[in-house]
């Protein structure tokens, strides 16, 4: 499983962000759109398999396509989480950050400056446990229709 694991690592092109808020998934969005210029719009829904059949994780993307891409996923749901590892299954929200020109670090800090963020921290994508089904945006985001 050592070479499966180095693909992931190799294939692992965004940061994450661990978030903690009482706000429901679509406040949250209007928050950061608000917040940092973004125009965070539903994306999808994540399938995410649990020891007790299944849970569906809202998704909400927005790319500008030259320099930022970011995915706004509901981690924690009453049914299971996608991030269990290393604390990342406290948090209620993963915050996907692509390559750009701004960092995840530069992102933290004026997220962590929202009154409606409880706490805000940012995690490993490959020990996270969510890596695989994050993976999963990318290959949805190349074979969605609206963006052809």
């Amino acid at each position: 499983m050592q070479w499966l694991e180095s693909d992931f690592a190799d294939s692992c092109d965004f940061e994450l962000i661990g978030i903690g808020s009482h706000l429901g998934p679509h406040r949250l969005c209007w928050e950061l759109n608000g917040s940092l210029n973004w125009n965070l719009k539903y994306f999808t829904m994540l399938e995410i398999p649990q020891r007790q059949g299944q849970t569906e994780h809202v998704v909400y993307r927005y790319s500008d396509s030259i320099t930022l891409s970011v995915a706004l996923v509901a981690n924690r749901i009453p049914g299971g989480v996608i991030a269990r590892f290393q604390g990342a299954a406290h948090f209620d929200y993963l915050l996907q950050v692509g390559e750009g020109d701004v960092s995840a670090d530069e992102w933290l800090t004026s997220i962590r400056k929202m009154k409606d963020v409880t706490y805000v921290q940012k995690l490993d994508p490959l020990h996270s446990g969510a890596m695989e089904h994050l993976a999963l945006l990318d290959l949805a985001e190349t074979s969605s229709p609206e963006l052809v």
